[in-house]
């Protein structure tokens, strides 16, 4: 059963070894929870929200934009914590965020659009799009990359920054976007093409060239153009120059022990795997487009986007997930459920849609120990509340 006691969600959430320990000068809601006895049978939904977040809503640490959606609209959206720590600038709805691996579904809509439009062929071999790629033993498909099923590899294969020296990702080595796709040109397949799941970054980065050779746009320039144009998403953008200047952008932190964190930020520009900058207050029309089957390109391109590869589709009792295009689509505890999550450098990222029922959890933090515990006791606490006391 999706559905979990509440308070045993939020204990889950924060017990020592799944959360950071809280921070000095906070007390965790364990704690609290030791200390007095706390009756929640009133409690708000945004109250049990905050409730989980307390320790980050503070004016010393970073923390999270939480939304919750229904019917496309809000019914809660609050930052906890701070979006620049040497500022003292507390995260908002404005706040922007890099959604890490989340923005997939927008690299994979935007291959969607073109091949609706006849521009592409989904079915070809991406040779056809990027013939400096290296022959492989079998032909890879721009389907299957999209559904995590090339034989592609990720970054754990071997990239040197020099001979026996690994290239460290995040921001301690440096290519520029030139340089990486050169490297990545070199890789073969981790795997044969078409036989099982394996995720793959490098597949995305490749689908974002592929974007870029069809269209003639980078694609940054296509997306703004194609999605967040008509969706009138106006601070949000694939970051191809992460030198750029960024309005109300959120700073990206590690923890360092004793309370204090060090900044953590990317210092490479390529996207495609990654790369969205966004806010929750725009998101949320993504959120409203998807909710609605009124995507740009239209009903066909919806149909293709949320449609999982039939071999990606592993199940397990009332519980089924498949891979669409950029989001993993299936049932959970027997409720269709669209999601992806994310994490580069110092952020961490959710989303997840319950389309049946039109309720949505949108999660962006900007501290690398955000727990993935705190996103599940948001959905378990949505689906209690919102959904299984719902008069039939």
């Amino acid at each position: 059963m999706l559905r979990l006691v509440f308070w045993s969600a939020v204990t889950a959430a924060l017990a020592t070894g799944c959360a950071p320990a809280p921070l000095e000068g906070t007390t965790s809601a364990t704690a609290q929870s030791e200390q007095a006895d706390i009756d929640l049978t009133d409690a708000s939904l945004s109250e049990k929200i905050d409730l989980i977040f307390e320790d980050y809503a503070n004016s010393t640490s970073p923390g999270c934009a939480v939304g919750v959606s229904q019917d496309g609209t809000y019914i809660h959206s609050k930052g906890y914590g701070l979006a620049n720590l040497e500022h003292g600038i507390p995260i908002t709805g404005q706040s922007v965020f890099r959604i890490a691996s989340v923005s997939k579904q927008f690299t994979a809509l935007a291959i969607a659009i073109l091949a609706d439009r006849g521009e592409l062929d989904l079915d070809a071999d991406v040779h056809t799009y990027l013939p400096d790629l290296p022959e492989f033993e079998a032909p890879v498909t721009v389907r299957q990359m999209v559904h995590h099923i090339s034989g592609m590899g990720d970054y754990d294969l071997d990239f040197e920054v020099s001979p026996g020296k690994e290239f460290r990702f995040g921001n301690q080595d440096y290519w520029t976007n030139e340089e990486f796709l050169d490297q990545v040109l070199t890789k073969p397949l981790a795997l044969p093409p078409g036989e099982q799941f394996q995720y793959s970054n490098l597949a995305y980065y490749l689908l974002g060239q592929v974007v870029e050779r069809v269209s003639g746009q980078t694609l940054r320039e296509f997306a703004a153009a194609e999605i967040f144009g008509p969706l009138d998403m106006t601070h949000t953008f694939f970051n191809d120059n992460v030198n750029g200047v960024v309005p109300n952008r959120a700073d990206a932190y590690v923890p360092t022990g004793g309370g204090t964190f060090e900044i953590l930020m990317t210092n490479l520009s390529w996207v495609g795997d990654g790369g969205v900058y966004t806010s929750l207050d725009d998101f949320v029309k993504w959120d409203q487009a998807l909710l609605s089957g009124d995507v740009p390109g239209g009903a066909a391109v919806y149909d293709l986007i949320t449609t999982p590869h039939p071999s990606t589709v592993n199940s397990d009792g009332d519980d089924a997930f498949g891979y669409g295009f950029g989001m993993f689509v299936g049932t959970q505890s027997g409720r269709a459920i669209r999601s992806h999550s994310g994490g580069w450098v110092g952020f961490r990222t959710y989303y997840a849609s319950l389309p049946e029922e039109a309720v949505s959890v949108i999660y962006f933090c900007n501290r690398a120990d955000a727990p993935g515990h705190r996103q599940d006791a948001i959905l378990e606490l949505v689906v209690a509340e919102l959904i299984e006391q719902s008069p039939e």
